[in-house]
């Protein structure tokens, strides 16, 4: 350790330098200001400094440190890319968009920048901006393998599903262990459909890092769509042993258990689904469909009353409750079920014979 107080700023940027590269970004920050406070413009000191403070998770001071610079270097484009991402990554995406557009009036050659742009404009949800922007970063860098993905990416959520697959495709031509792109892809293919290249891409993924809990799921839901529901549940199961609380996968186990006719199994995950997410629509109106399978009828009424409290205008859980209060012939109960249905869907014919049946139970002359 050097004597600060006869150190040149030279010597006390180097000594935080060792510091940050150990990952003592506390020691490393004291070293960069005495430099800094010795020398105020060392572009060095204030741009290491910048980038510790990011790692450090200091954004707002990160983006005051490389704001400082550029009054020194106000024509050094890698002092505004600091700059533009430091405020990206602290989600002040107005500053970035400005950082970045500054930056490529001083070097329009500049890759990265045109990909930190399409980064942001991409989580500001200005997707067809974005798209501009990756395809400005392969222009000028056609192997540049992240901005084909990211391109990839938002044409996938812009829906635009071939051209993400030949983005994604182009990417793992560079980089054939690039587990995003090979996830991303493998989603791609499942909304086309192939759901065989699909499960590929995924498996492919696994290979690289077999933990990865996002591929389990959506490789269960490939197989789920191949009616291939044992592979499925082995999948689902993968994924909560990583990942215990994921109420998603424990409904799409249930859903792969009533397929197979497992329902005790499938009434057991909606359970688990249900007390992991007590809002989850989908997996009380399914458990109602399972506990009624199952012969028990109270109890799949109480299920379907969880249901409609959170979606009362979904007529199918009015109908379902509606036959069921008949088959316990609770007739009048059933009636006002079916008038649930009748004023959501008027023409619901299967409602307006069940509900006529029911008024017959009632008063056989009333019809």
């Amino acid at each position: 350790m050097i004597q600060t107080e006869y150190a040149t700023a030279e010597s006390l940027f180097q000594e935080g330098l060792n510091f940050s590269q150990v990952g003592d970004y506390a020691s490393a920050i004291g070293y960069f200001d005495q430099a800094i406070s010795r020398k105020p413009d060392f572009y060095d000191a204030l741009s290491e400094k910048g980038s510790v403070l990011i790692s450090l998770g200091q954004h707002e001071a990160a983006i005051s440190c490389f704001e400082r610079a550029i009054v020194y270097y106000p024509n050094s484009p890698d002092l505004q890319y600091s700059r533009g991402w430091a405020a990206y990554v602290a989600r002040d995406f107005e500053t970035a968009i400005a950082s970045f557009n500054q930056l490529v009036t001083l070097k329009s050659d500049y890759p990265h920048a045109y990909y930190s742009q399409g980064l942001t404009l991409f989580a500001l949800k200005r997707y067809d901006e974005a798209v501009s922007q990756f395809g400005k970063a392969l222009e000028q860098m056609p192997t540049f393998a992240d901005a084909w993905c990211m391109q990839g990416v938002t044409l996938y959520v812009t829906h635009r599903y071939e051209g993400a697959v030949t983005h994604f495709n182009r990417s793992l031509e560079l980089r054939p262990d690039y587990q995003d792109a090979l996830i991303n892809r493998g989603n791609a293919l499942l909304c086309l459909g192939d759901y065989e290249a699909a499960i590929a891409s995924y498996e492919k993924a696994l290979a690289i890092e077999e933990d990865d809990a996002d591929s389990w799921f959506y490789r269960g839901i490939a197989f789920k769509q191949l009616n291939r529901h044992e592979a499925a549940i082995e999948s689902y199961q993968k994924v909560l042993n990583l990942q215990p609380d994921h109420a998603v996968t424990w409904y799409n186990q249930a859903c792969s258990c009533m397929k197979l006719g497992d329902y005790e199994d499938a009434l057991a995950q909606f359970d688990q689904a249900v007390h992991l997410n007590a809002d989850y629509y989908e997996a009380w109106y399914n458990r109602g469909v399972v506990l009624k399978t199952l012969n028990r009828l109270e109890d799949a009424i109480a299920s379907y009353d969880r249901a409609l409290a959170l979606k009362p205008n979904d007529f199918r859980g009015w109908n379902n409750r509606g036959s069921l209060l008949v088959s316990l012939k609770r007739f009048a109960e059933a009636v006002d079920s079916y008038d649930k249905v009748l004023a959501l869907k008027p023409d619901d014919a299967i409602a307006l014979q069940n509900r006529t049946v029911a008024m017959r139970k009632i008063d056989p002359k009333s019809i």
